[in-house]
């Protein structure tokens, strides 16, 4: 190995738990940092319009808390992301007053560099009217080509995923660590070994390969994974005595999430992997060498934004009958012509929207489910209504779950009990619905523009 070597202690998102056997023998090996992303898309567009929390706080600060004072004991820079899980700035303060929490509590003091994520729209809507161009990252019709300055006032909220850039230039005002808002999970690993000199090709690719912690490893946990980096390779290994990485699970992570396994887009370039060489290192440990990285001008930033369409009112029901299976889509076609008889004098035309999702039958794929033949003895149904008036949406979804607890259908034996629900009461709010209406790429000649670095001291003073 060469003598100029950074090791990275690599922890799951939080909540899934931090601490244990696996955790003392990472840090037993004495890593020069540690590292974990906290923010995701994954859950989708509520996370990022709610001003509700939405982390499950009491298991957050308990990973936090095993994180700081691991790092702190050490002497260790900790980076992470946090504002579980999309990042804004109402969740990231959130997390901060557990930071702060856990200062006090174990009476430690802590310099911390915070990066917030969270875009203010008048600074958008300035890029946009000096001509930068925001274009869509998707193609779809949902989304605007080209973000407008109108698009992004009907926006609740909207992030950035800030890549390595502002966390390099936080790791160098004498802190303790970094917290980002919304980032770039490889970012957050590429930043302390891009400051250092390391190769950005290796860099990226380490990130990559440890960013979801032990999915690398066989078999799969919640536990920490251990990296290597060297001047012309990187270790990987994991942490669990019991589990191993191989070639095989190491190479397959490049199929996460990725619709090319071997060129990833990131801020300012591409990680291509196809010249990478896989080795068994040992019985636990891979050894990764020959990625590269291929410099893309000019540098852009994907931004997240979302915006309210209305509100969703819910019931979960569930039908055994197989009479009623065998004839379940002309039963919820009536159900959704007696809705639509009964808002007609009500409404000015018909401004809300009626789901069924039958589970057992085609509640994942829906319209393109290949299998036409319902095979379950029993069916799941959530009744879905979503209109911009929530009144609104609470009369669609009773008026069907009054229809469906007593209406007929051919073959019915009883009149009613036909169809089984769940609770009581039967409908539920579920509040606001948001949908992605930025899913853009915005150019940036310098990456921590609209990043405002703070150094913040914890506990704060009272």
């Amino acid at each position: 190995m060469n003598s100029k070597t950074l090791k990275i202690l690599s922890t799951a998102t939080f909540g899934f738990g931090v601490g244990g056997d696996a955790w003392e023998r990472g840090m037993g090996w004495n890593p020069d940092a540690i590292v974990a992303q906290g923010t995701t898309s994954d859950g989708g567009p509520a996370y990022l319009g709610s001003d509700d929390p939405c982390g499950a706080l009491m298991v957050i600060k308990e990973d936090l808390t095993t994180i700081l004072l691991s790092a702190k004991k050490k002497n260790i820079p900790f980076i992470l992301s946090c504002g579980s899980p999309a990042g804004s700035n109402t969740e990231l303060e959130r997390a901060l007053e557990i930071v702060n929490e856990i200062a006090q509590q174990n009476e430690i003091h802590l310099r911390v560099a915070v990066i917030p994520g969270e875009l203010e729209k008048d600074y958008l809507k300035g890029k946009i009217s000096s001509g930068t161009p925001i274009r869509r990252l998707a193609n779809n019709n949902a989304l605007l080509e080209y973000l407008t300055e109108e698009e992004v006032s009907r926006s609740k909220r909207i992030v950035a995923q800030m890549g390595p850039e502002p966390i390099m230039e936080a790791l160098g005002l004498d802190v303790d660590g970094v917290i980002t808002g919304r980032s770039l999970d490889v970012g957050l690993y590429m930043a302390l070994p891009l400051k250092m000199g390391f190769d950005k090709a290796l860099a990226a690719h380490m990130g990559k390969t440890s960013e979801c912690s032990s999915l690398i490893c066989e078999p799969q946990s919640y536990d920490p994974v251990f990296a290597i980096l060297a001047e012309d390779h990187f270790l990987v290994r994991p942490t669990n005595e019991f589990a191993r990485c191989t070639v095989n699970s190491v190479v397959s992570h490049n199929f996460y999430e990725r619709s090319d396994p071997i060129r990833e887009e990131n801020p300012g370039g591409i990680l291509d992997t196809s010249h990478a060489v896989y080795e068994q290192y040992d019985s636990q440990t891979v050894k990764v060498s020959g990625s590269q990285w291929l410099p893309v001008s000019p540098y852009t930033l994907k931004i997240e934004g979302v915006s309210q369409v209305g509100y969703r009112t819910i019931c979960v029901c569930g039908v055994r009958d197989p009479i009623l299976i065998n004839c379940i889509d002309g039963f919820l076609g009536e159900a959704r012509k007696a809705v639509e008889k009964r808002m007609s004098p009500l409404v000015a035309g018909q401004d809300y929207e009626l789901i069924f999702r039958v589970y057992g039958k085609d509640g994942v794929l829906g319209d393109v489910e290949p299998v036409t033949q319902t095979m379950s003895h029993e069916l799941g149904i959530i009744i879905e209504a979503v209109s911009v008036d929530e009144a609104r949406a609470d009369s669609v979804c009773q008026i069907a779950v009054d229809y469906m607890a007593h209406m007929g259908y051919p073959g019915r034996v009883a009149t009613a009990a036909n169809v089984a629900f769940a609770h009581s009461p039967r409908e539920h709010r579920l509040g606001s619905v948001y949908r992605y209406n930025i899913w853009h790429s915005m150019e940036l000649e310098d990456p921590c523009e609209p990043f405002d670095i703070q150094v913040r001291e914890f506990p704060k003073e009272q």
